[in-house]
């Protein structure tokens, strides 16, 4: 071999024991491969970004859509009547919008969370108001019709649905709400037996004493739901009710029957009622619906009506004896021998104060209205005429009503006005006697359109153990509710299954549906129970 060919092969195979560029390589794949790690790590690490701040958002969502529900029910329990506005209310509220007004479904309206402003992206929500019975909007003069349910469990509900948003993120809850109230029954009593002013001074005040705790001889129970009665509304009692015979309760299967039986030993496992006193045993028809006695929830009126007295405006608050002919949206008032005419005040409350030293005797011929036994030194107001606009008279002694007061609209009122009148002892009817005869100014057939209250006392006829049986029927359009038993209207007798009048008045009273979510103004509120949230729905994206 070549001198020349040695020295080229020596060269190569010298050249082939050299490891650099297998070297090279090798760390070119160990980047290739950690580049790749590094790439999949970031990857999943912003899937992962993105997920977290889609799951922040949707919580985020979800708590703006439960403070536009907490907005509204904090605004209903101010206002009881604050659906009633709908989406225009007294202050301005920018959440609220019409089911009419949405755009792509989603409320145009927003208001933004309170804390939330300094965020990039604050969270916002919008309350949309849901209609119902086919209808396309909250409607201000057609409330009941266009945002009430009327059927199956759901009736006497209301619904809104609270869309929060969170970026581009939202999320909705439809809230039912419920009216819980004295105005939501017919007829409402704590006590179930007649007031201690019934049997005449000293007043027997054991029998502000639940049955059977309190003594059934000096306060038997009232039984004045008799065979032939039919209860047209719903009813609340925290006591026994006595029933007599076959009476109807209820007129539609929506109506709740509540009779708590508080104090009854076992009273959970009872019906609430029983025939006590009664010639006949309980059978009654319940049309509405009869409420288990456990599942009562617990109405407790508030002391007294002085809070009303608080928020009175100048100049409509009257001390001592006080007469009020309603005449539509005005009233001429008559106070210490001065009559004037006024408007109604803006915040829609008349306050009458002034105490009472003498006890009420509703027996004949007793109470006087003038002279030296009249009540001229007492908070007592009378009220009497028609009204057009909304409005709640309260005393703090009797309301005294002495002549017909009527709405706007009829036998059953429409439209949104409504009266309220609330004594702290009696609401009491007009019936002066001479001897113990009827006197010419009698009311007969009275009507009286009116949520009712007599928060110490109960409702009752003056005299009523006196007159002749020609009055007629006492007509109540709305609500009555009274601490103790309200049917103190007469004197009557059975004879056989039929009532006979002796003294006085048949209640003849009906429930103003209305009242079922709205009220008077500033109408006082159970201590225990209001307007509240029935049901909450998470909603999916429409």
């Amino acid at each position: 071999m070549s001198t020349l060919r040695r020295q080229k092969l020596h060269r190569w195979l010298t050249n082939a024991g050299d490891q650099s560029g297998i070297s090279i390589i090798v760390v070119l794949g160990v980047m290739l491969v950690t580049s790749l790690m590094i790439v999949a790590a970031f990857t999943s690490a912003q899937g992962e970004i993105h997920t977290t701040a889609n799951d922040v958002n949707a919580k985020k969502a979800y708590y703006a859509a439960q403070a536009g529900v907490n907005d509204y029910l904090e605004h209903l329990t101010e206002d009881g009547n604050y659906l009633s506005y709908c989406t225009s209310p007294p202050t301005s509220n920018p959440s609220l919008n019409q089911k009419s007004e949405l755009v792509e479904k989603r409320p145009v309206h927003r208001a933004t969370v309170p804390g939330t402003s300094a965020e990039g992206t604050p969270e916002e929500y919008g309350v949309i108001l849901e209609p119902a019975n086919g209808k396309e909007s909250c409607e201000t003069n057609n409330l009941a019709e266009s945002m009430i349910e009327n059927t199956g469990s759901a009736a006497g509900t209301f619904r809104v649905e609270s869309v929060g948003f969170a970026g581009k993120t939202e999320r909705r809850i439809v809230a039912t709400f419920k009216n819980v109230n004295f105005v939501s029954y017919v007829w409402y009593t704590k006590y179930e037996t007649f007031d201690p002013a019934f049997y005449g001074p000293p007043y027997r005040i054991e029998c502000a004493q639940y049955w059977p705790k309190r003594n059934t001889h000096s306060c038997p129970a009232t039984n004045f739901i008799v065979t032939g009665e039919t209860i047209q509304g719903p009813m609340h009692t925290e006591d026994h009710l006595g029933v007599c015979g076959e009476p109807v309760f209820g007129v539609e299967a929506t109506q709740r029957f509540e009779f708590a039986s508080r104090g009854e030993p076992g009273g959970e496992g009872g019906l609430g009622y029983g025939s006590e006193g009664c010639g006949s045993p309980a059978a009654p028809t319940f049309v509405g619906t009869h409420i288990p006695v456990g599942e009562v929830k617990e109405l407790e009126p508030p002391p007294g009506d002085e809070e009303l007295q608080h928020i009175v405006e100048a100049g409509y608050e009257f001390k001592e004896k006080t007469e009020i002919k309603l005449e539509g949206n005005e009233m001429s008032v008559t106070n210490q021998g001065k009559t004037t005419k006024v408007a109604f005040p803006k915040n829609h409350v008349i306050y009458v104060s002034g105490s009472c030293g003498t006890e009420y005797n509703p027996k004949g011929p007793e109470p006087a209205y003038s002279g030296a036994k009249g009540d001229s030194a007492c908070g007592n107001v009378y009220v009497k005429g028609e009204f057009t606009e909304s409005l709640t008279i309260a005393s703090q002694n009797d309301v005294v009503i002495n002549g017909n007061i009527t709405g706007a609209h009829g036998e059953l009122p429409g439209g949104t006005t409504m009266l309220g009148l609330i004594a702290n002892n009696f609401v009491r009817i007009y019936h002066p006697v001479s001897g113990c005869e009827n006197a010419k100014e009698d009311l007969k057939e009275p009507t009286v359109d009116a949520a009712i209250l007599a928060l110490k006392q109960s409702i009752m006829v003056d005299n009523l153990e006196c007159g002749k049986a020609n009055l007629g029927k006492l007509n109540v359009y709305g609500a009555i509710a009274g601490l103790f038993s309200n049917g103190a209207t007469g004197v009557f007798q059975s004879v056989g299954n039929e009532v006979e009048v002796i003294h006085g008045y048949v209640y003849n009273l009906k429930y103003d549906k209305r009242l079922e979510v709205e009220e008077p103004p500033h109408f006082l509120n159970p201590i225990r129970a209001a307007w509240e949230v029935e049901r909450e729905t998470l909603a999916t994206k429409p």
